[in-house]
């Protein structure tokens, strides 16, 4: 395995995977937990977000 090395671009693919995995995971333990809101304020800036 010396001087061997791995390709940038699929580190880079491995990663996305990992992230996309990773948010996916997260949804069905929201979707499994009930689901969730968000009411953030800011001023004037007002943002309501509800998933399930």
């Amino acid at each position: 395995m010396a001087g061997y090395t791995i390709p940038g671009i699929v580190v880079l693919f491995f990663w996305v995977v990992v992230v996309i995995l990773a948010i996916i995971l997260l949804a069905f333990i929201v979707h499994w937990a009930g689901g969730g809101a968000l009411n953030l304020r800011l001023g004037h800036f007002f943002l309501n977000v509800g998933f399930s």
